[in-house]
């Protein structure tokens, strides 16, 4: 067995066993809620999609804690970027993808990471062995971990730990939020979007409605290049006069042959602003998936093997597909009415 693949299943296996270890921390409870100054969220991780999906339960935060700061324990990833219009976020304390490869930087950040002393510290997901890890061993007063009645309640990834949260709040003496969980949200500024606008016009160049279609995709067994140039062609036939364009992942590669015009930036914000200059965004289940809903862009996501009910897109006007169940004339039909959710089709 490959070395690193060993000791992967190790570590996990490890951290596994000792996952009943770790438990939620309750000291004496608050007498209000703005005793509550410093906030801590561990989700050791790097994939842009997992950390999107932060956003909803950022925004609790803040709606329960208005005057708090929050800190982001993350993997090295674009995690400043892509929470720079959240005034609540204070420090993005980020480890290294590899700590074998570095060491040293490692250490660094676990140094200051157990310098910084909290009120609260929580475990974004209850799978996560290391974020119970991290929120275990934190400096922190209050500490949440999961293992809510929520949490056989809510499958969603981003839901499942506000609902499960709310539940343990009254445990430390402060009333739960009882309003409708918050959307993924980038928070893109006005300027951003006006910037994201433009690179879209100078593509298209008319004011008609336009799909984004993103077909990168890891799980590549259900996505060939001959079912995304089917897909395609299904699209160009059902919306004659809208505009297609294809969004190119960081590779830099098609899976129609370059036949639409393409978008394309490695700037995660300008990615999301031209998205949200979109009418639909149609793509497989991915971070880029996460950031257009995160756009607010009604987005319709391409399932075939991940859990559906876990990470579909989340927003309103949002959906998941799974293309093992439903045939491309299905597909485009919840395309048309995503694209015009007004429009009468029982005639």
């Amino acid at each position: 067995m490959d070395p690193k693949k060993f000791i992967n299943i190790s570590t996990r296996k490890a951290f596994g066993h000792l996952k009943g270890c770790f438990k939620n921390k309750i000291g004496e409870a608050v007498s209000t809620n703005d005793a509550i100054k410093r906030i801590l969220i561990c989700r050791p991780n790097h994939r842009l999609g997992n950390l999107l999906l932060l956003s909803p339960l950022v925004q609790e935060l803040e709606s329960i804690f208005p005057n708090s700061e929050i800190d982001l324990l993350v993997n090295h990833s674009c995690a400043i970027q892509l929470y720079q219009n959240y005034e609540n976020v204070n420090v993005v304390i980020a480890f290294p993808k590899k700590p074998f490869k570095s060491p040293i930087k490692y250490i660094k950040t676990f140094i200051r990471f157990r310098s910084k002393n909290y009120d609260l510290a929580i475990n974004a997901v209850k799978e996560s062995c290391t974020g119970r890890l991290f929120t275990s061993i934190s400096k922190a007063k209050f500490k949440f971990v999961g293992n809510g009645i929520a949490d056989k309640k809510e499958r969603h990834i981003a839901k499942q730990v506000i609902y499960s949260f709310r539940e343990f709040l009254p445990s430390i003496g402060v009333m739960p939020n009882d309003a409708v969980l918050a959307n993924l949200d980038l928070r893109l500024a006005n300027e951003e979007l006006i910037h994201g606008g433009s690179l879209v016009y100078d593509i298209v160049e008319n004011a008609q409605p336009t799909i984004c279609l993103y077909t990168h995709t890891i799980d590549t067994k259900p996505y060939t290049e001959a079912w995304w140039l089917d897909l395609y062609a299904h699209l160009q036939k059902a919306f004659p006069d809208v505009n297609i364009i294809e969004m190119l992942p960081k590779e830099n590669s098609s899976k129609i042959g370059s036949k639409a015009p393409v978008l394309y930036s490695n700037d995660v914000r300008e990615l999301a602003a031209m998205i949200a200059n979109t009418d639909v965004f149609v793509g497989a289940d991915s971070g880029v998936m996460h950031l257009a809903s995160s756009s607010l862009t009604p987005t319709i996501g391409l399932f075939s093997a991940t859990d559906t009910k876990k990470y579909r897109p989340y927003n309103e006007g949002s959906l998941a597909v799974n293309i093992n169940e439903v045939e491309i004339d299905a597909l485009i039909a919840v395309v048309k009415k995503t694209l015009y959710p007004n429009l009468n089709t029982s005639a």
